[in-house]
């Protein structure tokens, strides 16, 4: 493949009371990018938990999207008066959208994970795009907990495989549980894998997609505030080069309705980005977003055969040279072992622990006793006899005797 061209969508979280009140700001970005031809169009994290409300019941739902509409940067005085007191009706029903989606999800996620998969999945059919479809809670019977899973549908419409989110954030960790399996999707497009959020932090993770042959890293996130985010896409910046393989950081914007300890607006400068060789200004950006605060679709063509010859020309070739001396045997018994850089290392510097003491039995203990030389003058004491002698009813004398 020559080239694959790719879009990313910079979305607002909202509320939606319908499912054809999502489909219709969806659209909207499918016609750019399919403008753009587009093969794969990626959503932002939690773009799937926006198809929750429309399950809410009506009444609920009601107030709760007359306190949106407050949070919206066009609100009205008088909205924002109404707003306010809606808030306070949800609160007074039993938490807001954060307790109303918790609730949801555990009674009936099959019902969303359904509405998700038809809405999607007819959208890329419709669209003829590839669509990495955000992110959405759901309930694994197979591990059962909930997870924070991002789907990939193909361009016919068909379920490719999903990702789960290993590193949760503080305010999801008592909403779902991280994931466990790693996956790279082998499309008609190419190899590319999906990292959720803070997964992008973890260097090891990418390099696995790497490794596995994903020459594409999508990183999908939902940050509170701009330094988080700005984190998230450094890191993303940092598995192109390290791997050399395009990756792409698409942000969700607006209210944080789930947020508990942190409530700032999600933010994010969404981007696809290339290993720094491959980029006009030498910065690492193929494309960005113009801003971090308002909705956007970027798009590029990534150059599939100019990223294999770097991969064989380049004097810096990080996928092969690699040198770590001893710290190989601390990496490996700290991924082995599940622990922490910190525990693996202090360990390291102690050295190995101390053998613990064999329990005695008479297996390992000597049964008969050494000479010892002496000097004549030493007062020693004969050795005790052996075990036979010790036992015989006669005395060595006695049989000297006889």
């Amino acid at each position: 493949m020559d080239g694959l061209t790719v879009a990313c969508v910079q979305h607002r979280m909202g509320i939606p009371a319908s499912r054809e009140e999502f489909e219709s700001v969806v659209r909207r970005f499918l016609r750019q990018a399919q403008s753009k031809a587009a093969q794969i169009t990626v959503f932002p994290e939690l773009v799937g938990v926006m198809l929750a409300p429309p399950l809410v019941s009506s009444f609920k739902l009601g107030f709760i999207k007359r306190a949106d509409q407050a949070k919206q940067p066009t609100a009205s005085v008088l909205q924002r008066g109404v707003g306010g007191i809606s808030e306070a009706a949800v609160g007074a029903m039993g938490g807001g959208f954060r307790g109303s989606v918790i609730r949801l999800i555990r009674k009936r996620s099959d019902d969303l994970r359904d509405l998700y998969v038809e809405v999607f999945g007819n959208l890329a059919k419709e669209y003829g795009t590839a669509i990495v479809a955000g992110s959405l809670y759901l309930y694994d019977a197979e591990t059962d907990s909930l997870r924070n899973r991002s789907y990939f549908f193909d361009a016919d419409g068909q379920v490719l495989g999903f990702q789960d989110k290993f590193n949760l954030a503080p305010d999801e960790r008592d909403l779902a549980s991280p994931g466990d399996d790693l996956t790279v999707f082998d499309t008609r497009f190419g190899r590319f894998g999906i990292l959720i959020g803070r997964d992008a932090l973890y260097p090891e993770m990418g390099r696995l997609m790497a490794i596995r042959g994903a020459d594409l890293i999508i990183g999908i996130a939902a940050s509170p505030g701009a330094p988080q985010a700005n984190i998230i896409r450094s890191a993303l910046a940092l598995r192109a080069d390290e791997n050399q393989v395009y990756t792409a950081s698409c942000f969700m914007l607006g209210p944080n309705y789930l947020g508990t300890d942190n409530r700032e607006e999600y933010w994010g400068q969404s981007a696809l980005m290339a290993p720094i060789s491959l980029t006009a200004k030498g910065d690492g950006i193929l494309v960005q977003a113009g801003s971090g605060r308002t909705e956007s679709l970027i798009a590029t063509t990534l150059d599939m055969d100019a990223l294999q010859n770097t991969r064989e020309t380049s004097r810096f070739r990080p996928r092969t040279d690699m040198h770590l001396g001893n710290l190989g045997k601390v990496l490996g018994d700290m991924y082995r072992r599940g622990l922490v850089i910190e525990q693996a290392l202090d360990e390291h510097r102690a050295g190995p622990p101390e053998p613990e003491p064999r329990p005695f039995t008479f297996e390992s203990a000597p049964l008969s006793f050494e000479p010892v030389s002496a000097s004549p003058e030493d007062n020693i004491v004969p050795p005790p006899p052996s075990v036979p002698e010790a036992m015989s009813l006669s005395t060595p004398d006695q049989d000297a005797e006889e």
